[in-house]
C-alpha cells in the first residue's frame, strides 16, 4: 500500500527539473496550448508526458510578437546542440507514422525540450536514462501563418 503513496520516478524527475528551472522562461504560444496539453495527457512516455505537462505549467502564454525572439512550437525549424554534441537541425512536428527525416515528434523527449525555449536559451533536460543534460537552442523559424504564405495583410491587433 506504500508503494501507491510514493512518486514513480518520472514524477521525481520532473519535480527536480522544476526546481532546477524555476526561474526559466518558457514562452508558448496561447493558440497551442491545448494542444500540447492533449499531447502531454496522451504520450505513451512517462516522463515525457510529466515534463511536457510542468513546462507548460510553468511557461507563460504569449500571442505573436515581433519584438520578442520567437519561441519554439510546433512545426518551428529548430537548430539545436544537445549534451554539447554536433548541431541538429530538425522541424518540431505532430506524431505520426509518416514523419519526415528532419521531423521530430513534439511527444519525443528531445522534442519536448525544445517546446517554450528560444535562441540562446540552454536548459538541463534528460535523455533515456534519466541523466540530465544541456539543450541549447540556436536558431529557431516559426512557419507564417497562410495568410503571409498568400500575400494577406495581417489582422490587426487589438
Amino acid at each position: 500500500m506504500l508503494s501507491l503513496l510514493q512518486p514513480s520516478l518520472a514524477e521525481s524527475l520532473c519535480e527536480v527539473w522544476a526546481i532546477l528551472h524555476k526561474d526559466t522562461e518558457f514562452r508558448i504560444p496561447e493558440s497551442e496550448v491545448h494542444y500540447l496539453t492533449s499531447m502531454g495527457l496522451g504520450s505513451d512516455d512517462d516522463i515525457v508526458s510529466h515534463l511536457l505537462l510542468k513546462k507548460i505549467r510553468l511557461a507563460r502564454r504569449v500571442a505573436p510578437d515581433p519584438a520578442q525572439p520567437e519561441p519554439v512550437a510546433m512545426n518551428s525549424f529548430v537548430e539545436y546542440r544537445y549534451d554539447g554534441d554536433k548541431e541538429r537541425f530538425c522541424q518540431l512536428v505532430h506524431p505520426s507514422a509518416h514523419i519526415p527525416s528532419y521531423g521530430l515528434s513534439i511527444t519525443s523527449l528531445e522534442g519536448a525540450g525544445l517546446i517554450g525555449l528560444s535562441k540562446g536559451q540552454t536548459i538541463l533536460w534528460p535523455n533515456h536514462e534519466g541523466k540530465l543534460l544541456e539543450l541549447h537552442v540556436l536558431h529557431v523559424e516559426n512557419c507564417p501563418g497562410l495568410g503571409e504564405w498568400l500575400g494577406e495583410p495581417p489582422l490587426p491587433t487589438t
